[in-house]
């Protein structure tokens, strides 16, 4: 079974002079194993919404129901696993394996079923148990991001919720999280990502929801995305699209660099070809 939201609106400061409307009727259904980015401006209401997923926020009015259940029940606590956008703010143990161990020890798994666990995540994000007696804020940032995906990743959640998880990380942190996020979405956990930096992610999305001033102004494919014309772009679409209405007969819905070299090339080769045989 999805997530899914009915009509649902949140206020912050609710009945208050500083009222404001963060989300308004959003009606929205997230399927198991769908990779989901979540774009829009900064106040968009982002980060907002996926706090609805597993509770951590309750709406004001309208419905969310995860697999059937109520949000704040301990079981999606479980099918929803968290990721913030600064890893430090979720850490807070002495080492690597007892930031790890804290989920399934706090959901009663015995101390075996635990170890298992701990290095099944481990392994999802490519550490090996030599981490584990390490203290988690001597690591570098993107360490630190694996080590906060590897808690979550420890109690097998349906769907993973990320709040901007590759920002600030160097590009080989960066290339890290994403390879781990692919791997994990094959395994048939939905990952959920608010994001902004579409030329990391653009290339993995299934489902893009866009929201802007607390509503979802489009939610579907990344192809009917570029079809509507909607904004931001990847870079190297906007790219592609340049080439092709200066009359370059490229294809303009490209999303990786690797593609877009490879189309160059071949409109390249094309067209030294059509100039050899005038």
């Amino acid at each position: 079974m999805p997530i899914i939201l009915e009509n649902v609106s949140f206020f912050y400061s609710k009945n208050t002079p500083l009222e404001t409307a963060a989300l308004k009727d959003v009606n929205l259904r997230i399927e198991k194993g769908e990779f989901v980015g979540i774009l829009g401006e900064k106040g968009a209401g982002k980060s907002t919404l996926i706090k609805l997923f597993n509770g951590l926020l309750h709406p004001d009015s309208g419905k969310v129901i995860v697999d059937g259940l109520s949000p704040s029940s301990k079981e999606v606590k479980r099918k929803v696993g968290m990721l913030f956008q600064q890893a430090a703010d979720q850490l807070f143990c002495r080492t690597v394996n007892e930031e790890i161990a804290f989920g399934p020890r706090n959901f009663g798994y015995s101390k075996k079923e635990t170890e298992e666990r701990i290095f099944e995540a481990l392994e999802s994000v490519s550490f090996d148990s030599s981490m584990l007696l390490r203290d988690p804020f001597s690591l570098s940032g993107g360490e630190m991001q694996r080590v906060a995906l590897a808690g979550a990743l420890a109690l097998r959640p349906d769907y993973l919720v990320l709040d901007e998880p590759i920002t600030g990380l160097d590009p080989a942190g960066k290339k890290e999280i994403l390879e781990t996020l692919k791997n994990i979405k094959e395994r048939g956990t939905a990952v959920i990502t608010v994001t902004h930096n579409l030329k990391g992610f653009f290339p993995l999305l299934e489902k893009i929801v866009l929201i802007r001033e607390g509503r979802i102004i489009f939610q579907g494919s990344r192809e009917e995305y570029l079809e509507a014309k909607n904004v931001p772009f990847p870079p190297v679409t906007s790219m592609m699209r340049e080439l092709k209405a200066r009359g370059l007969p490229v294809n303009p819905a490209i999303f990786t660099v690797e593609e877009a070299l490879e189309e160059i090339l071949k409109v390249k080769s094309m067209l030294e070809k059509e100039k050899t045989e005038r």
